[in-house]
This record gives C-alpha cells, sequence and structure tokens, in this order.
C-alpha cells in the first residue's frame, strides 16, 4: 500500500476563537478569526484547530488536497490508549509512505479511527499513524476533501460544510457558518 503525506514548513499558525464572540448577540452565519500560536507553517495553507474524542487538548489540523489520505502524528497519540489497541493489532503490518522530501519511508502501519470535530464538521475519520514533524497533529487529506465535500473560498478565506437537502441531494453551497481564517505574516 503507497500513501502521500507532506512535511509542511513556513509561518505562523493560528487556531480558531469566535470573531466578536463577547456581548455580540446575532444570526448566524458565526464567524471565526484565527489568533497566533507557537506553531508555524507556510502561508495559504488551510489550518484550522479542533477536538478529538478522547483527548484532552485541542489538535492543529491541516486540510491538504496533497496528502491522499489522513494522517495523525504518531507523538500526538502515542501515550493513549487507542493507539496502544490499534498497534497492537497491526504492528507486523508495514506500509511504505513517500512524503514531501522525495523520500520514502517504511513504517507499521497503523490505523486509527478518531472523533474529529471542527467548525461545520463532526465525522468519524480513519487515520494512518506517521511521524509527521510538531506543526500538525492531524492532516486530512483528498480522501476526506471527498467525502465531506466542504465549500472552500479562498479569496475570502472561508471554509464551511455544505448543506444536503433531506433526500441526500445537494441543496445548495450556502454555508451552515461561515469561517474566516487571518494570515499573520512576519
Amino acid at each position: 500500500m503507497t500513501s502521500r503525506a507532506g512535511r509542511p514548513t513556513g509561518e505562523e499558525l493560528s487556531s480558531v476563537e469566535p470573531l466578536g464572540s463577547r456581548n455580540k448577540q446575532g444570526p448566524a452565519p458565526k464567524i471565526f478569526e484565527l489568533s497566533k500560536t507557537e506553531r508555524e507553517c507556510k502561508p495559504g495553507l488551510l489550518v484550522v484547530e479542533g477536538k478529538i474524542k478522547s483527548f484532552d487538548k485541542p489538535w492543529i489540523i491541516l486540510i491538504a488536497s496533497g496528502a491522499s489520505g489522513n494522517y495523525v502524528r504518531r507523538a500526538t497519540v502515542e501515550g493513549s490508549q487507542k493507539y496502544a489497541e490499534a498497534f497492537v493489532a497491526r504492528e507486523s503490518d508495514k506500509v511504505t509512505c513517500p512524503v514531501a522530501t522525495g523520500t520514502r519511508v517504511t513504517i507499521p502501519q497503523v490505523p486509527m479511527d478518531l472523533d474529529v470535530k471542527f467548525l461545520d464538521f463532526n465525522s468519524m475519520e480513519r487515520c494512518l499513524v506517521l511521524d509527521l514533524d510538531a506543526r500538525y497533529d492531524l492532516i486530512l487529506g483528498m480522501e476526506w476533501l471527498q467525502r465531506r465535500k466542504p465549500w472552500i473560498v479562498w479569496r475570502l478565506k472561508t471554509l464551511g460544510a455544505t448543506r444536503n437537502a433531506p433526500g441526500g441531494a445537494l441543496e445548495s453551497h450556502e454555508p451552515t457558518s461561515a469561517r474566516k481564517q487571518k494570515r499573520f505574516w512576519r
């Protein structure tokens, strides 16, 4: 089995917090502004902060169309019961992954099912455990993009879930809520 995952570098990363949420009432759409953290990433990347069931701290999530699957950072999950169970079950299976540097790494194939929640999205995602750098805890790739079909307006730096009609047909690309990413340049 071959997978693709990258190791991005670059600009300051941000986390999601409600914009104007203090003492302000009003109808949707909710707008979220990204605030600075100590992690760094390339400019123009789609990075959000999310919650993962069974883990206390918020995770930094990269949404990457260049990644074929979903990947979780080994150091983020290593001490958890969920990882221990997944590792024991699949320790003998190996997978070779080409990474962004052009090298290929062979690692134990350890998939984990993670309950991922951020912005308008709340879903169970199967992720392959990789030795990623500290910039991201989770990479959601083409597998996630194809299944969840988010709308992304790069010019406005917004992201959201596409609403479906009761029969499952696509109703519109109107946001269930709007999200805004503010970049902090060096």
